[in-house]
């Protein structure tokens, strides 16, 4: 018969195991809403490129050295991003760029660059907290 501390092992592995499983299965609803959301688009504006969303996530956790060094080589279709960044400021709100990469499911540092690089060329301009749409770009 198992120790005391055996079967504590056992229970907190089978809890663990379940909250894992339950994790996974949140995060995949989450990437399918992020989609459903992007394919609904900005109102009045046509949807941005569903590119950016499609990649399923897997818990940071999960991955292993290939995984993650193959995660960070794939690329999204040429101006994806930035049709994604746009897309989430389409409704004229000021978001940060933390906002924008949980609702795009873009990395936060991408979208950061993404947004310096509108910010240079004029299409977003600066708010009191994060970034909005120019007047130019609406």
């Amino acid at each position: 018969m198992p120790s005391l501390t055996q079967q504590e092992d056992v229970v907190i592995d089978r809890i663990r195991k379940d909250l894992e499983d339950r994790l996974e299965q949140l995060l995949t609803e989450v990437d399918r809403l992020r989609r459903a959301l992007l394919a609904l688009g900005p109102r009045g504006k046509p949807a941005p490129a569903p590119e950016a969303a499609s990649k399923p996530r897997t818990p940071a956790r999960a991955r292993t050295r290939s995984q993650s060094s193959t995660a960070s080589r794939s690329r999204s279709a040429p101006g994806a991003t930035k049709q994604a960044v746009l897309g989430t400021l389409a409704d004229g709100a000021a978001l940060t760029a933390g906002e924008i990469a949980a609702a795009t499911g873009i990395s936060r540092p991408t979208v950061s660059t993404t947004l310096s690089r509108l910010a240079k060329s004029g299409e977003v301009v600066k708010a009191e907290r994060g970034y909005r749409l120019s007047a130019a770009t609406d």
